[in-house]
Protein backbone atom coordinates (compact mmCIF):
# COMPACT_ATOMS: atom_id res chain seq x y z
CA UNK A 1 0.00 0.00 0.00
CA UNK A 2 1.24 3.49 -0.81
CA UNK A 3 0.21 6.80 0.69
CA UNK A 4 -1.80 8.95 -1.68
CA UNK A 5 -0.61 12.54 -1.09
CA UNK A 6 -3.88 13.87 -2.54
CA UNK A 7 -6.12 12.14 0.00
CA UNK A 8 -3.91 11.86 3.07
CA UNK A 9 -4.93 15.22 4.60
CA UNK A 10 -8.61 14.27 4.54
CA UNK A 11 -7.86 10.84 5.99
CA UNK A 12 -5.78 12.36 8.80
CA UNK A 13 -8.56 14.83 9.58
CA UNK A 14 -11.07 11.97 9.81
CA UNK A 15 -8.74 9.92 12.01
CA UNK A 16 -8.19 12.88 14.36
CA UNK A 17 -11.94 13.35 14.67
CA UNK A 18 -12.53 9.65 15.33
CA UNK A 19 -9.67 9.33 17.85
CA UNK A 20 -10.71 12.48 19.74
CA UNK A 21 -14.41 11.60 19.85
CA UNK A 22 -14.37 9.19 22.81
CA UNK A 23 -12.47 11.49 25.19
CA UNK A 24 -13.21 14.98 23.88
CA UNK A 25 -16.19 14.77 21.59
CA UNK A 26 -19.20 15.36 23.80
CA UNK A 27 -19.83 16.41 27.39
CA UNK A 28 -22.39 13.58 27.74
CA UNK A 29 -19.44 11.34 28.59
CA UNK A 30 -19.86 12.28 32.25
CA UNK A 31 -21.64 8.96 32.79
CA UNK A 32 -18.93 6.92 31.10
CA UNK A 33 -15.91 5.73 33.07
CA UNK A 34 -12.55 7.09 31.89
CA UNK A 35 -11.29 3.52 31.47
CA UNK A 36 -14.11 2.81 29.01
CA UNK A 37 -13.29 5.97 27.07
CA UNK A 38 -9.67 4.82 26.79
CA UNK A 39 -10.90 1.42 25.58
CA UNK A 40 -12.99 3.16 22.90
CA UNK A 41 -9.93 5.19 21.89
CA UNK A 42 -7.95 1.95 21.57
CA UNK A 43 -10.65 0.49 19.35
CA UNK A 44 -10.52 3.54 17.07
CA UNK A 45 -6.72 3.37 16.88
CA UNK A 46 -6.96 -0.35 16.05
CA UNK A 47 -9.36 0.50 13.22
CA UNK A 48 -6.68 2.75 11.67
CA UNK A 49 -3.66 0.65 12.64
CA UNK A 50 -2.72 -0.20 9.05
CA UNK A 51 -2.73 3.49 8.11
CA UNK A 52 -0.52 4.39 11.10
CA UNK A 53 1.93 1.66 10.16
CA UNK A 54 1.94 2.80 6.55
CA UNK A 55 2.59 6.43 7.51
CA UNK A 56 5.32 5.46 9.96
CA UNK A 57 7.20 3.45 7.37
CA UNK A 58 6.70 5.90 4.51
CA UNK A 59 9.78 7.54 3.04
CA UNK A 60 7.47 10.15 1.50
CA UNK A 61 6.20 11.17 4.95
CA UNK A 62 9.78 11.29 6.29
CA UNK A 63 10.80 13.52 3.36
CA UNK A 64 7.80 15.82 3.87
CA UNK A 65 8.64 16.11 7.57
CA UNK A 66 12.21 17.13 6.71
CA UNK A 67 10.95 19.76 4.26
CA UNK A 68 8.55 21.14 6.87
CA UNK A 69 11.41 21.33 9.39
CA UNK A 70 13.63 23.02 6.78
CA UNK A 71 11.04 25.78 6.39
CA UNK A 72 10.70 26.24 10.15
CA UNK A 73 7.54 24.22 10.79
CA UNK A 74 6.73 21.53 13.36
CA UNK A 75 8.23 23.61 16.16
CA UNK A 76 7.56 21.09 18.92
CA UNK A 77 8.86 18.06 17.03
CA UNK A 78 12.52 17.37 16.30
CA UNK A 79 13.86 14.87 13.79
CA UNK A 80 14.88 12.73 16.77
CA UNK A 81 11.28 12.86 18.06
CA UNK A 82 9.96 11.92 14.62
CA UNK A 83 12.36 8.96 14.48
CA UNK A 84 11.33 7.89 17.99
CA UNK A 85 7.64 7.90 17.10
CA UNK A 86 8.02 6.08 13.81
CA UNK A 87 10.43 3.52 15.28
CA UNK A 88 8.10 2.87 18.20
CA UNK A 89 5.15 2.32 15.87
CA UNK A 90 7.11 0.15 13.44
CA UNK A 91 8.76 -1.98 16.15
CA UNK A 92 5.58 -3.17 17.86
CA UNK A 93 4.77 -0.21 20.08
CA UNK A 94 1.51 0.63 18.31
CA UNK A 95 0.13 -2.88 18.79
CA UNK A 96 1.28 -2.82 22.43
CA UNK A 97 -0.53 0.49 22.94
CA UNK A 98 -3.74 -0.83 21.39
CA UNK A 99 -3.61 -3.96 23.55
CA UNK A 100 -3.02 -1.82 26.65
CA UNK A 101 -5.84 0.65 25.90
CA UNK A 102 -8.32 -2.18 25.37
CA UNK A 103 -7.35 -4.07 28.55
CA UNK A 104 -8.98 -3.94 31.97
CA UNK A 105 -5.67 -3.42 33.81
CA UNK A 106 -3.96 -0.87 31.59
CA UNK A 107 -0.84 -0.28 33.67
CA UNK A 108 -0.09 -3.98 34.14
CA UNK A 109 -0.76 -4.66 30.46
CA UNK A 110 1.48 -1.74 29.48
CA UNK A 111 4.36 -3.16 31.56
CA UNK A 112 3.81 -6.65 30.12
CA UNK A 113 3.50 -5.47 26.51
CA UNK A 114 6.50 -3.16 26.75
CA UNK A 115 8.51 -5.94 28.39
CA UNK A 116 7.89 -8.12 25.31
CA UNK A 117 9.46 -5.58 22.98
CA UNK A 118 13.16 -5.26 22.12
CA UNK A 119 15.44 -3.40 24.52
CA UNK A 120 15.80 -0.51 22.05
CA UNK A 121 12.03 -0.06 21.91
CA UNK A 122 11.78 -0.17 25.72
CA UNK A 123 14.50 2.48 26.00
CA UNK A 124 12.75 4.60 23.39
CA UNK A 125 9.33 4.38 25.12
CA UNK A 126 9.86 6.84 28.00
CA UNK A 127 11.21 9.75 25.93
CA UNK A 128 8.61 9.06 23.23
CA UNK A 129 5.80 9.13 25.81
CA UNK A 130 7.17 12.28 27.43
CA UNK A 131 7.14 14.03 24.06
CA UNK A 132 3.75 12.51 23.30
CA UNK A 133 2.38 14.03 26.51
CA UNK A 134 3.68 17.46 25.50
CA UNK A 135 2.25 17.19 21.98
CA UNK A 136 -1.05 15.83 23.30
CA UNK A 137 -1.36 18.75 25.70
CA UNK A 138 -0.64 21.33 22.99
CA UNK A 139 -2.97 19.66 20.50
CA UNK A 140 -5.90 19.20 22.91
CA UNK A 141 -5.59 22.73 24.25
CA UNK A 142 -5.79 24.00 20.66
CA UNK A 143 -8.71 21.69 19.97
CA UNK A 144 -10.59 22.95 23.05
CA UNK A 145 -9.87 26.58 22.17
CA UNK A 146 -11.08 26.01 18.60
CA UNK A 147 -14.26 24.29 19.78
CA UNK A 148 -15.10 26.19 22.98
CA UNK A 149 -13.21 29.50 22.78
CA UNK A 150 -10.87 28.56 25.65
CA UNK A 151 -9.86 25.54 27.68
CA UNK A 152 -11.78 26.97 30.66
CA UNK A 153 -14.98 27.23 28.60
CA UNK A 154 -14.92 23.56 27.61
CA UNK A 155 -17.42 21.39 29.48
CA UNK A 156 -16.15 20.25 32.86
CA UNK A 157 -16.26 16.57 31.88
CA UNK A 158 -14.06 17.20 28.85
CA UNK A 159 -11.60 19.25 30.91
CA UNK A 160 -11.51 16.39 33.41
CA UNK A 161 -10.79 13.88 30.63
CA UNK A 162 -7.95 16.13 29.49
CA UNK A 163 -6.46 16.13 33.01
CA UNK A 164 -6.90 12.38 33.36
CA UNK A 165 -5.32 11.77 29.94
CA UNK A 166 -2.34 13.93 30.86
CA UNK A 167 -1.87 12.07 34.16
CA UNK A 168 -2.27 8.72 32.38
CA UNK A 169 0.40 9.48 29.78
CA UNK A 170 2.70 10.76 32.53
CA UNK A 171 2.19 7.54 34.50
CA UNK A 172 2.96 5.44 31.42
CA UNK A 173 6.17 7.41 30.85
CA UNK A 174 7.17 6.68 34.44
CA UNK A 175 6.41 2.99 34.02
CA UNK A 176 8.42 2.94 30.80
CA UNK A 177 11.46 4.20 32.71
CA UNK A 178 11.06 1.34 35.18
CA UNK A 179 10.67 -1.28 32.41
CA UNK A 180 13.62 0.00 30.37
Amino acid sequence: MMINPFTVAGKIEQIQKDVLEPLYGTPEQEHVEFDSLLRSTGEVIAKYQDFFLEVSSSSLVAMIFKIIKLFGGADGLTEEDFSRFTSYVNDGGLQAMITMLKSDDKEQTFVEELGRLDAEVRTNAAPMLTKSRELHSDFIQGYLIDNYGSVADAPEEIQENFSKSDAFISRLAGLAVEVA
